[in-house]
Formats: C-alpha cells, sequence, structure tokens
C-alpha cells in the first residue's frame, strides 16, 4: 500500500494529509496544519516563503518512512522568480499587494481590458499573475531582469524539491497569459506588453512524477526517497475534481474558503465580450477541464469581521453561537434589504476593519446600519447568497441552462447555516462536502500516478465512500 502526502496551501493556513486507498476507501491522517501571515518586506507585501518551504520539508522528514510521493496545491496568480543559477532572488509577492494595481494600469496603456480578455479568458483582476508581472518590471527593473524563470508557486516547491521546473496547465490558467483556446501562452499579450517568453515555464498537465527529493536543491532531503508528483497545482482544480461537476454537466459547483469561486463545467473555453461583461472567468481542471465561473470575496470578510469582534468581546466567537443567532434571526425577518456588494474591492482588502468598510458601504448606498454586533454575521452571509444567485443567473444565461443542482466543497460546505440558505434563495438541491476536498484531489492524482488507483472515477467512488456528505 503506497501512502501520498498533501500539501494543501491556503492563503491563511496550509495543511499537510496523508491520503491511501484501504478497504475501498480513501483513508486521510491530517499530519500538519499551520498559520501563516503576509508580512511587509522592503515595501511590498510578501509570504514568508522560508518558514512555508521549512514547514513543508519538516514535514517530509517527519512521514518520510511512510510516504511514496509528495504533491503541491495553492492558491493561484502568485509566483517565485529564478535567477540563472537556479536560486529563489526573493520572497514571493503577495497578490494582496496594493502595487499590483500599476501594473493593471501599465497594461491598459497598450490593451484594453476586452482585447486582455479576449486572448485569456481570465477575469480581469489587478492581482493576476500578467500584472503582477508589470509591475514588478515598473517598480524592480533589476530585478525582473535577472529572472530566468518565473515559476507559480506550486511549481517553484515542486522544483526546489526535485530541482525540475514544470509549468502545471491548471495554475498557469490563473495567469492571464494562457490562452485556454489553444492552451499555450498568448503570443499577442507577450509581444503588446514586451514580455519575454522566455521566463515562461514549459507548460504540462498534472498526473505524472516529475522527480524525487533525492534531486532536489534541498540538502536535508537528498537521502531520502519521496518521487514528487505534479498535481493540479490550483487548489480550485484539485478541490473541483472532488465535485459531481466532473461527471455530470447539469451540476453547479461552489468552492467555499477564503475566496468564493461559483461555477459550472463548459463545453469549452469562453472568451466571449458576453463572458467579459458578466465579470466571469476561464480555467482548466483536471485533464484540461474548462471551468467558467467567478471568483468572489467568501468567507475571509467574515472570518476578519469575526476576528476584529472577538478582539472587542475580548472572547472566542464560535460557529454555533453565530449561527444559533442568525437562524433566530432569519425566524423574526424572512428578509432583509441591508445587504453588501461582495464584488466591492474593499471587501477583500487585507487592510481594512471589516466592520468599518461594510458600515461605509452602507451609508453610501444609503441602508440602515445593523442594529448590533451580531446582525453584521446576516448582513455578510446574506450577501454572499445574493451574489450567489446573480452569478449562477449569469451563467445561466450564458450557457442557456438551468442548473438545480450545486455540489459545494471547502470550509464553507461546513455551515449547515450557509447551505440552506444557499439551497433556499437559489432554489437548487446542495450536495456538500467533502469538507478537505483541495487535499482530496491532490491525493487521487498523486494515487493514480503511483498505481494505486487505475482511474480517477475509481478514486472519486472510494472518496465519496469515506467522506461525510450531506444534502440539503
Amino acid at each position: 500500500m503506497k501512502k501520498a502526502l498533501a500539501i494543501d496551501m491556503g492563503a491563511t493556513s496550509i495543511r499537510g494529509i496523508i491520503g491511501y486507498i484501504e478497504d475501498n476507501e480513501v483513508k486521510l491522517e491530517e499530519v500538519m496544519r499551520f498559520s501563516h501571515e503576509i508580512k511587509s518586506s522592503n515595501g511590498r507585501l510578501r509570504w514568508d516563503f522560508d518558514e512555508l518551504l521549512e514547514k513543508i520539508v519538516s514535514t517530509i522528514k517527519e512521514n518520510a518512512n511512510e510516504i511514496s510521493s509528495i504533491g503541491i496545491d495553492t492558491w493561484g496568480v502568485d509566483f517565485g522568480i529564478i535567477d540563472k543559477e537556479g536560486k529563489l532572488i526573493e520572497h514571493p509577492v503577495c497578490y494582496r499587494d496594493p502595487k499590483h494595481q500599476e501594473g493593471y494600469e501599465e497594461a491598459l496603456k497598450t490593451l484594453g481590458e476586452k482585447e486582455i480578455f479576449a486572448e485569456t479568458g481570465t477575469q480581469i483582476m489587478s492581482i493576476n499573475t500578467l500584472f503582477q508581472l508589470l509591475t514588478l518590471r515598473k517598480v524592480s527593473l533589476e530585478t525582473y531582469e535577472k529572472a530566468e524563470k518565473l515559476l507559480m508557486m506550486p511549481d517553484l516547491i515542486q522544483y526546489l524539491l526535485t530541482g525540475n521546473m514544470v509549468g502545471e496547465e491548471t495554475i498557469l490558467s490563473t495567469t492571464q497569459i494562457l490562452n485556454l483556446k489553444t492552451g499555450d501562452y498568448s503570443e499577442k499579450l507577450l509581444k503588446e506588453l514586451n514580455l519575454d517568453r522566455n521566463k515562461l515555464p514549459k507548460i504540462a498537465k498534472a498526473g505524472s512524477i516529475t522527480g524525487n527529493v533525492k534531486t532536489g536543491l534541498i540538502e536535508e532531503l537528498k537521502d531520502l526517497d519521496v518521487d514528487v508528483v505534479s498535481v493540479c497545482g490550483h487548489d480550485t482544480a484539485s478541490a473541483v475534481l472532488l465535485t459531481k461537476v466532473m461527471t455530470d454537466s447539469d451540476t453547479m459547483f461552489l468552492s467555499c474558503g477564503t475566496w468564493s469561486l461559483f461555477g459550472i463545467r463548459a463545453e469549452s473555453p469562453d472568451l466571449s465580450e458576453k463572458a467579459y461583461d458578466k465579470g466571469l472567468t476561464n480555467e482548466l481542471g483536471f485533464d484540461s477541464t474548462p471551468l467558467l465561473f467567478k471568483n468572489l470575496t467568501g468567507l475571509y470578510l467574515l472570518e476578519k469581521y469575526k476576528t476584529g469582534l472577538e478582539k472587542k468581546l475580548g472572547r472566542k466567537l464560535g460557529f454555533d453561537e453565530i449561527t444559533a443567532y442568525v437562524e433566530e434571526s432569519l425566524k423574526k425577518e424572512e428578509t432583509i434589504s441591508n445587504l453588501i456588494d461582495m464584488e466591492d474591492s474593499r471587501f477583500g482588502s487585507e487592510e481594512a476593519d471589516a466592520k468599518e468598510v461594510i458600515d461605509e458601504y452602507l451609508k453610501e448606498n444609503g441602508l440602515k446600519l445593523p442594529e448590533n454586533e451580531m446582525d453584521y454575521f446576516r448582513v455578510i452571509y446574506e450577501s454572499m447568497v445574493k451574489k450567489y444567485l446573480e452569478v449562477k443567473k449569469a451563467l445561466e444565461e450564458i450557457s442557456g441552462k438551468k442548473y438545480g443542482k450545486v455540489h459545494m466543497i471547502g470550509g464553507g460546505a461546513k455551515s449547515s447555516l450557509l447551505c440552506k440558505l444557499i439551497a433556499k434563495r437559489l432554489e437548487v438541491s446542495i450536495t456538500a462536502g467533502p469538507y478537505e476536498a483541495s487535499a482530496l484531489g491532490n491525493i487521487l492524482v498523486q494515487l493514480k500516478a503511483l498505481g494505486e488507483i487505475k482511474t480517477i472515477e475509481e478514486g472519486l467512488e472510494a472518496a465519496y465512500k469515506s467522506q461525510e456528505i450531506k444534502k440539503y
């Protein structure tokens, strides 16, 4: 029996989960969970990469006798820069760094938003890799010129573990540089924006063993024998692999965590003006599966408000307490009108105070402020669901289909309150779970590469048997 270690990296915490097949079920064992923070360094917001890498390395060492392979999945858009000597030049900049706006504005001097979207199919957001790269060139030309290769976060860690460079397609599909129609980098964007294609890695599909820690750049791992598998590097692609969307085109997916990603499996990438107008994005799932969805602020605002309120109250607030309060509020008042637009950029800001920006938005729009501090939780939950309804209507309009089923994954799927609200407001049935979907998708791709399962479908059957899944 071979065991796989999934390193599943989120924007606020990373997890290490070992998975294997036993009695036709996927067994999971969490061996690491670690919270991390963005830090300011040299005038930029950066990931504490040394700390993250040290945690990954120590987890591999602690479990080396048990595992056969490791796979890395992370959030999208962020990257590391490798120089001619094969070394990481500096800690990767975080997508929340406000300077990325400069790269976005730089791009618009040459090309319009619609032109950029028509080349890539990626939702226009200043955090996207394309604009980050333009920002780097503008504010740190010397660093840009030193760059031999740009590696997305999961590919960067995989390179350090193996010494081999791979550009996995699902994580590259978050960059705004990949043309999803051709499956290659956009020659037009590279030419018009004067970007060097040679700095970008060769594109590869998920699912193969790309190296072993024996040949990597981390000395303390060279005595070990652990294969490294290129999994779906984007955590969304790893997570969506666990949904019914992969086998049922009439089901929508909702990956609900720090971010919400709500969408469908498409027939082909949609690079149309209509998709642009709806603010939709195209990305790739496992085996180049086209996914059409919308990126939204998810539980980030709720968690941020909760943290601020806990600090004020001087105690922890359990989700059971929050849920009970909101459910009681729903009994008293079926609907509320003082909702916020979750797409407003201030609600995803790292620096902003959650209560202050909610109050600011409500005042600007002539809406009443919540009567007490706990009422803000209902405002946030209801605002999330209102936005999901808008996205559902947009996707139905563009696809010409009606959707009555949603498969929810991620931390938000654990909330019975949120699941019930979505089911009611969107008039859909909800399948909720597995909750550790990104890690599970990561593990299934590894187990297939190791020969422990013949097909992904076989792995999915084993996963559904072993994980908690609820219906609403």
